[in-house]
């Protein structure tokens, strides 16, 4: 008796000190509104027992019906969700709001730039972004183009009037352009078993870690330690590291049998060879500032840094692809008019960097399918110090929770018809009248996609090279699409389409 008295006393007074070192917190939090305030638990009965596919649906239709601005609890996290874009520009470009929540760390990636603490993040962010240049960007073009071309001959194969999931195959040609391109080391030559088991892993890995974030019983690292889950996540993180350890492999490899300046001096000729500048890739300007102990990037973070690479521009790219080539299935009308611009601008041969910024129509579809079928259905940013988003403080201490999923189908910004595919939408005329933080597809501010220039690059080429190639179709339908919320949003359904030659 004595002893749970103790406890009781105990719990008691630890409870009154962490509610009053968290005054001003709770102070801030009752001016914004939040229907689901339950003792202890916060809204955590909204998540329990749904999958990720039933709490998009569920969380969509509240949304639709909430305040904006609005609080919710997760255990003892204050979260507050935002989605106007006036209110996303105030929160993504404060300078005191780049720190992700410490759910990011569930990933295993806290040592790269996606979910890097925000001094370590600003520092190493600041020394790569050379790394994406327009003089860089443009160096990847020949390559992009190559690999365009061998991907859209080896859908020759499919050419037979029966339906396949084009994922798969785009999952393994972005990890080998990724690679190709930003981290020097061609994966293609290695086996097409080996490559798809990377990418089925790591989409499988990095889900199941998205699902421990709204299981906050599973949040501390004691409980978590003793499920299944991890376990499964042990074996799955193991094998998930090898292909980045093949590539520091290959770099080494590489820069052993790579001739020093003075030995390349002795052996040519300074009139025939004289090199022209060139932009230095991801991988090339990482490995010179992991040479500077000062950068403090260790072993592990030099390799945290190629996996968020290779991650970040694999099964992203290859989501927002497949569902594009999907939609163009779908609307066969709009898919003439992506086609007949093409052969207007580049009707054979590789695409050039210039060619890019005529191609508006197949940007416009390729921007409605990305507002429809967003990459990522929320991000989230905890506040340094206290943010103010138009009319509301925001505390330090609480999780700031912007939702594109619902921002990108929100009637109050895209009309009555907000629900239908129409890209239209993104005409210069009705881009202008739109907030800019309205569709923010790849984040925005200071912390956005390092690679979000090399992501819509990537995508035109081999779009181009496959429309200009293939009609497609499929028989889904937009309506019968269902979103799955995780790292990367996933569909209901496979993409499955048809191929016919042109």
């Amino acid at each position: 008796m004595i002893v749970l008295v103790f406890i009781g006393v105990f719990a008691l007074v630890y409870y009154v000190n962490f509610r009053r070192t968290r005054k001003r917190l709770y102070e801030l939090a009752e001016r914004i509104p939040g229907p689901f305030d339950y003792p202890l638990i916060g809204s955590m009965l909204l998540t329990i027992g749904k999958s990720p596919l039933e709490l998009v649906t569920h969380l969509m239709e509240l949304m639709h019906h909430l305040p904006s601005p609005m609080r919710a609890w997760l255990g003892p996290f204050l979260l507050v969700v935002v989605d106007r874009p006036e209110m996303v520009q105030d929160v993504l470009s404060s300078p005191d709001c780049v720190q992700k929540p410490f759910m990011y760390d569930f990933f295993r990636l806290s040592k790269g730039l996606f979910g890097a603490p925000a001094d370590q993040w600003k520092r190493h962010r600041k020394l790569l972004n050379a790394s994406f240049s327009p003089a860089a960007l443009k160096s990847f073009v020949p390559t992009l183009n190559a690999k365009a071309d061998q991907f859209t001959r080896e859908l020759a194969g499919k050419v037979s009037g029966e339906c396949f999931d084009v994922h798969k195959l785009l999952a393994r040609y972005t990890l080998v352009t990724i690679s190709s391109t930003t981290l020097g080391a061609d994966l293609s030559v290695e086996k097409r078993e080996v490559l798809e088991e990377y990418t089925s892993n790591a989409i499988q890995m990095f889900t199941n870690c998205f699902e421990r974030i709204y299981k906050a019983w599973l949040h501390p690292d004691c409980v978590y330690r003793m499920t299944a889950a991890f376990r499964e996540e042990e074996i799955r993180f193991k094998s998930f590291k090898q292909m980045s350890r093949k590539i520091i492999t290959m770099r080494q490899a590489l820069l052993n049998t790579k001739p020093t300046k003075a030995e390349y001096q002795q052996d040519s000729d300074p009139e025939e060879n004289q090199e022209l500048p060139k932009a230095k890739i991801f991988i090339e300007r990482l490995e010179e500032i992991a040479h500077d102990p000062a950068n403090g990037i260790d072993e592990d973070g030099f390799q945290q840094h190629i996996d968020t690479m290779m991650f970040g521009g694999n099964d992203t790219s290859a989501q927002a692809l497949s569902n594009t080539l999907l939609t163009l299935g779908m609307y066969p009308d709009w898919q003439e008019k992506v086609y007949q611009e093409i052969m207007d601008v580049v009707p054979h041969g590789p695409v050039s960097y210039e060619d890019l910024t005529k191609l508006t129509l197949l940007e416009m579809f390729l921007k409605e399918t990305m507002r429809l079928l967003p990459i990522t259905g929320l991000i989230a940013r905890t506040p340094m110090k206290e943010v103010q988003a138009q009319d509301v403080t925001l505390p330090v201490g609480c999780f700031v929770l912007i939702p594109f999923l619902k921002m990108h189908r929100d009637k109050t910004i895209w009309g009555p018809d907000a629900e239908t595919f129409n890209p239209d939408n993104f005409l210069p005329e009705r881009c202008a009248q739109r907030h800019p933080y309205a569709f923010i597809p790849f984040s925005q501010g200071p912390r956005n996609c390092i690679g979000m220039k090399y992501g819509w690059l990537s995508m035109k080429i081999l779009l181009c090279h496959v429309v200009r190639q293939y009609r497609i179709s499929t028989d889904i339908k937009l309506r019968d699409i269902k979103l799955s919320l995780s790292l990367v949003m996933k569909l209901n359904t496979k993409h499955l389409i048809r191929l016919e030659q042109r």
